[in-house]
């Protein structure tokens, strides 16, 4: 393909020289990273030798006149010629789709080239066949690298291919006609012709490169679609609810079968829900976001959910963590429903802080979260008021009614008083028939008013009998406020010494435990108010009598009561005067003029 031309002008040479170095560094971009490298790395050395065979060839006649034979000169040109297309035969083996022809084939024409080459040079020195060998063998290696090029015309991408194969066809068509002597005087002229071909195989493997390196995109992402339907497959066949949503706008990409029942989705409209909807509770929404941003995974999360028509909220344990779905960061969310155990926890709680009889707060809880409020209201500068509240003449209800009957006496009592009071206030059983109130923002005035309603409200309450007899009952309210202690056990205490205080007036009234009362009160500490023998003062009546399960509902039922003889039972009216009034309302509430 060299022309004398070429190596006879400097400017030709540095143009043919230029289009070289832009193969080359085509050559070096193309070769990596693709399984036909190799062959476009022998393709590149094979023109090289072909280049360096017609210089040689151009630059013969020096040598001669320095005293080297023709024939040994011959011989080198014509075996870089016959390597020339050894490289350029390797190359279209690698080419070719079906890897023809191969490498022994290569090698023992090769061999055959190189016994003609030694025959005919240094043999019988035939300058008519060192001509023809001349020519020959840079067309065998261009008639073979075309081949191997057109053998890709079928492949899906194949314009390098084309290309390629349009400039060594070009080529090989030249060689043929210089070999027959057709228009040889033209093609000789012709220098530019191998800049041209370089240029031209350049951007031809250039092309090969870039549709080699789309044809892996599409087989990776060929690949990745095979996987994420695999993925799906796995996800709808889970046996937990997984939901994939897209993480820059929360929209569900991806929700198996047990997620689509759990949380109500309409498959069809998918894309429209996002996860956030389901969340019953914002504030669980970011927390679980702010672990997610700080850990990226995050495990056993307890969230609270609702479905997408807004139905009673349920627990789910949540596991979540980023993923890459489908180009897209996502967030890949597994579900487990734990309702049930949820329930059981609130209920062992419940047990745990509740009297089983009454419902209302235990012993235990009313006395550590009363604490706690009053530390609050201490640091606001707030006040604060404490009931103790006892059913009077309770062991006649119990002697005369029955235990059962004795129980009702102690859910209307406690229902009466968790109504009438606020909801930020707290009622508990305290223990038998005694029950504790704590009063926030309500001072001693207030607290009287408060006591004195509820003790008149208690007193209109009407109870019958197994045998359908209508009776009533009445309180003493003890209170102890702010003014006396910020101690509970203290408040405690002052507010029963003023409930005992309201026992030995006549009951069914108020008393509220005062300032000027503490000195009378330290003092006879140790002194029972009662003889033993007939009464005790309700604090020693708690620390002689056995320890009660509150846990029984009853407890009060099993305290021997020693401070009263039992009162004559009112005569009952008529039943239809004494039956419970249904539409009754407690006007207890702290915002009527008496509390302002």
């Amino acid at each position: 393909m060299s022309s004398i031309d070429i190596f006879s002008s400097g400017t030709n040479l540095l143009i043919t020289l230029v289009a070289f170095a832009v193969l080359a560094f085509s050559v070096c971009f193309s070769g990596q990273g693709i399984k036909i490298g190799k062959g476009i790395r022998y393709l590149f050395i094979g023109l090289v030798l072909e280049f360096v065979g017609g210089w040689f060839g151009y630059k013969m006649s020096d040598y001669v006149q320095l005293g080297i034979s023709i024939n040994i000169l011959a011989f080198l040109e014509l075996f870089i010629l016959l390597l020339s297309m050894m490289f350029l035969a390797l190359s279209a083996s690698q080419l070719l789709v079906s890897n023809i022809p191969d490498t022994p084939i290569i090698g023992a024409i090769t061999a055959l080239g190189l016994v003609s080459i030694l025959y005919f040079c240094l043999i019988a020195q035939d300058g008519v066949m060192v001509s023809y060998m001349r020519q020959i063998f840079p067309l065998t290696g261009f008639a073979y690298i075309s081949t191997s090029f057109w053998s890709q015309s079928g492949h899906k991408n194949k314009t390098g291919f084309l290309l390629g194969g349009l400039l060594t066809a070009g080529v090989t068509v030249m060689l043929i006609c210089r070999l027959l002597g057709i228009a040889t005087e033209l093609i000789s002229s012709m220098w530019y012709v191998s800049a041209f071909v370089y240029a031209g195989l350049a951007v031809a493997l250039l092309i090969i490169k870039v549709d080699f390196l789309n044809k892996k995109l599409e087989d990776k992402d060929t690949e990745i679609e095979k996987y994420n339907k695999r993925i799906e497959e796995i996800i709808k066949l889970s046996p937990f609810p997984i939901i994939i949503s897209r993480l820059s706008d929360d929209r569900l990409i991806l929700a198996n079968n047990n997620a689509i029942k759990l949380f109500g989705i309409q498959p069809s409209e998918l894309e429209r829900y996002r996860l956030k909807d389901f969340f019953a509770d914002s504030e669980n929404r970011r927390l679980l976001t702010e672990r997610l941003e700080q850990e990226k995974v995050v495990q056993d999360f307890e969230i609270l959910v609702k479905t997408s028509t807004g139905s009673t909220p349920f627990w789910l344990l949540a596991s979540a963590n980023i993923i890459d779905y489908n180009y897209d960061i996502a967030l890949y969310a597994a579900f487990q429903d734990i309702t049930s155990r949820k329930n059981r926890e609130v209920l062992l709680k419940n047990q745990a802080i509740r009297d089983p009889l009454t419902s209302l707060y235990n012993r235990r809880y009313f006395e550590e979260e009363v604490t706690k409020r009053i530390s609050l209201a201490r640091m606001k500068g707030g006040c604060y008021s404490v009931f103790m509240i006892d059913a009077d003449k309770f062991k006649n209800v119990n002697d005369t009614y029955g235990h059962k009957v004795g129980d009702k006496v102690l859910i209307e009592l406690s229902s009466t008083a968790e109504r009438a009071l606020r909801d930020c206030d707290i009622v508990a059983r305290y223990g038998g028939e005694e029950f504790v109130c704590y009063l926030s923002d309500v001072g001693p005035e207030k607290a009287q008013i408060v006591a004195n309603r509820l003790r008149e409200t208690i007193s209109k309450i009407v109870v019958y009998s197994d045998e359908g007899k209508p009776f009533n009952f009445t309180v003493s309210i003890g209170i102890s406020s702010s003014d006396i202690s910020d101690n509970i056990d203290t408040l405690i205490k002052t507010a029963d010494e003023a409930l005992y205080r309201a026992k030995e007036n006549g009951r069914n009234r108020c008393e509220l435990f005062t300032k000027a009362d503490f000195a009378k009160f330290n003092s006879s500490a140790e002194t029972p108010h009662k003889d033993e023998a007939s009464q005790l003062h309700p604090v020693f009546e708690k620390e002689a009598a056995e320890e009660i399960s509150l846990l029984d509902g009853i407890g009060a039922n099993h305290i021997a009561e020693n401070n009263t003889n039992i009162e004559e039972q009112k005569t009952p009216q008529t039943q239809e005067q004494n039956k419970p009034q249904d539409d009754y309302i407690p006007i207890l509430g702290l915002d009527d003029e008496d509390m302002k």
